[in-house]
């Protein structure tokens, strides 16, 4: 499942990823960082799915940041998802991806762009198309959102809202036909874009274990 969260707070965006990286039975195959930044320009760009295919696509939104121009950058997004579209038809299978782009645009101030390959969620999203998601967009489980306050930032409450949503079975996205599993693990990181660069800081690590399905609740077990 994997999970990010995302937040424009209208000087600055703060975004929420995990580093779980699974098998489509859920078992942890890899924890790394899921957030792929620009040092030219502020932009963050995070994903769930195929973690290659997301990586490829976040690193390919990046790399025109040579430019030095935030909306340079994003008015080439959309012929990037066209190409990878047409890969698709041909026959091509890159494996279901979301992207998330967090950036400051020159021209309009902090915005939050989604593109995904299917619109397996019933969300109403055209696949490989670029939208803009609005001031607050996430992906992973609903949670009870009770004591959480994130008006004054993520830093304070961003562990717990991702340990609220690890406990919970969500769907795998690249095989959403299989059952439910716990997808959210590793660690979770805030990335926080500002006009003047992006900053990428570990505010909760898990003691989950590659090779083995996350469990949310092997340290209270242990404890037990």
């Amino acid at each position: 499942m994997s999970a990010f969260y995302a937040l424009n707070y209208g000087d600055r965006i703060e975004l929420l990823t995990d580093g779980a990286v699974y098998d489509d039975d859920g078992t942890l195959t890899a924890i790394r960082r899921k957030v792929w930044h620009s040092e030219r320009i502020p932009m963050a760009v995070t994903g769930r799915g195929n973690a290659s295919a997301v990586q490829l696509l976040a690193m390919a939104v990046l790399l025109p940041d040579a430019y030095g121009s935030t909306d340079r950058v994003l008015e080439a997004v959309p012929g990037l998802l066209d190409k990878m579209a047409a890969k698709q038809h041909g026959g091509a299978k890159p494996g279901y991806f979301e992207i998330v782009i967090a950036a400051i645009s020159e021209t309009r101030g902090p915005v939050i762009f989604y593109a995904s390959s299917a619109d397996c969620y019933g969300a109403g999203y055209v696949p490989f198309t670029l939208v803009e998601a609005g001031s607050e967009f996430g992906g992973g489980v609903p949670i009870d959102p009770a004591g959480i306050d994130v008006s004054d930032g993520l830093r304070a409450c961003g562990a717990e809202i991702f340990e609220r949503m690890r406990r919970v079975r969500g769907p795998n996205p690249t095989a959403p036909d299989s059952p439910p599993l716990h997808g959210i693990g590793g660690h979770v990181d805030l990335t926080v874009v500002r006009p003047g660069g992006v900053t990428v800081e570990r505010i909760r690590e898990w003691p989950d274990v590659i090779g083995e399905p996350i469990d949310p609740f092997r340290v209270a077990a242990e404890a037990a």
